[in-house]
């Protein structure tokens, strides 16, 4: 088959992958609970915080349908959330049964609400823990649980991402009494990037042009490459370069933004590019555009490393190794689009087609993502 019968291939795969960023995903938000473990002899004590929006998509806590929870709504519901967090979740075999010491709470933070079950499992003061941790499993695979696990007088605490999917995991108390270095976060980075479907998509529209260049008030694909890749680094850069920033700032809660702003401005800042890929909006600054759209993107991954409350060193660590797994999966993101937009650059019905086609179809959902955000209402069933 010749390069000229693979493009319309070619061309239906690129549709193929922008339908996935319309199927079963988090555009918001990824999906964490937290969960601090702190050890004391023969005892743990356990607080666990578990976002309300995630109880609600799996128990449908909302019981006048308004798509806000009121703290009734939830207090009916507590004996059933209980039942179900504490069924997902195993200590030793199910050896060390945790028990309420606490009234569950609601508390209000920067990403949303959340309950906090305060708990206590007498366990024999072995060397190691084993974790069962099976929340949201079968309703969401992208979940993932962290873990800060302490023993009383370690120097440094135990942490670890439990994939709901992958299993128990051991935890060593004897590695907390060193200043062990923490876990790779590496892979919850490339995690983040991947199930940031918003994040993809605005990838996406900033890859469309680039193997095109704007001549005579038309398009002509690229001669080589390395005519697409180079200016394509260079803005994938500056946005990588701004995002690190505020994704540091947010995660030492520096500097704190509402997502109510930030998820909205994510999608605002998608439906831009998508734009200035039909009619130049942006006139040429893409680079600086992308540079402050990446200021905007980084608070959308801040969330999870500033709640852990981590020491310095470990927090600096962490954050280091969360932004490299960031950058790897938007990488692969690039690689992967950048070769198939390059193998249909020269096919005449790349411009209406792909460029425009796909351009309007990304303003589309963006649009749908906007209104959802700021009027907090649910139009489509996986956002």
């Amino acid at each position: 088959m010749t390069l000229h019968h693979r493009r319309p291939l070619l061309a239906a795969l690129f549709f193929w992958m922008l339908a996935l960023l319309m199927l079963p995903a988090h555009a918001h938000k990824a999906s964490d609970a937290y969960l601090q473990f702190s050890r004391d002899g023969d005892r743990i004590d356990l607080r666990w915080d578990i976002a309300l929006r995630d109880l609600d998509a799996v128990l449908d806590l909302d019981a006048n349908a308004d798509q806000k929870l009121s703290w009734g709504e939830v207090r009916t519901r507590l004996d059933d959330i209980k039942a179900y967090a504490l069924g997902r979740l195993r200590l030793q075999g199910g050896r060390c049964v945790p028990a309420e010491t606490q009234a569950p709470a609601i508390e209000n933070r920067i990403d949303g609400a959340y309950l906090v079950l305060q708990m206590r499992a007498p366990c024999s003061a072995a060397d190691a823990l084993s974790i069962d941790y099976r929340l949201f499993q079968e309703v969401d695979p992208t979940h993932r649980g962290l873990l800060r696990a302490e023993a009383k007088g370690a120097a440094a605490p135990v942490l670890r991402s439990l994939d709901p999917s992958a299993g128990p995991v051991s935890i060593d108390w004897a590695g907390a009494q060193g200043a062990a270095p923490p876990p790779s976060f590496f892979a919850d980075g490339i995690h983040h990037i991947l199930i940031g479907y918003d994040h993809i998509l605005f990838l996406v529209c900033l890859l469309l042009p680039a193997v095109l260049r704007r001549r005579d008030g038309g398009w002509t694909p690229v001669r080589a490459w390395r005519d697409a890749a180079w200016p394509m680094l260079g803005i994938v850069t500056m946005f990588t370069i701004a995002h690190s920033i505020t994704l540091a700032l947010a995660g030492s809660k520096i500097v704190t933004i509402s997502s109510h702003i930030i998820e909205p401005a994510i999608a605002a800042t998608i439906i831009v590019a998508a734009l200035d890929n039909i009619r130049p909006v942006l006139r040429g600054r893409r680079k600086l555009f992308s540079f402050l759209f990446g200021l905007i993107h980084g608070f959308g991954f801040a969330g999870a490393l500033g709640e852990l409350e981590l020491p310095t060193r470990q927090f600096v660590l962490a954050l280091l190794q969360f932004n490299l797994g960031v950058e790897a999966g938007q990488l692969a993101v690039v690689a992967v689009v950048l070769t198939v937009l390059l193998a249909l650059r020269s096919w005449r019905r790349y411009p209406p087609l792909v460029l425009h086609g796909g351009s309007m179809a990304a303003v589309v959902l963006a649009t749908v993502w906007l209104c959802e955000r700021v009027l907090d209402v649910k139009v489509l069933p996986f956002s």
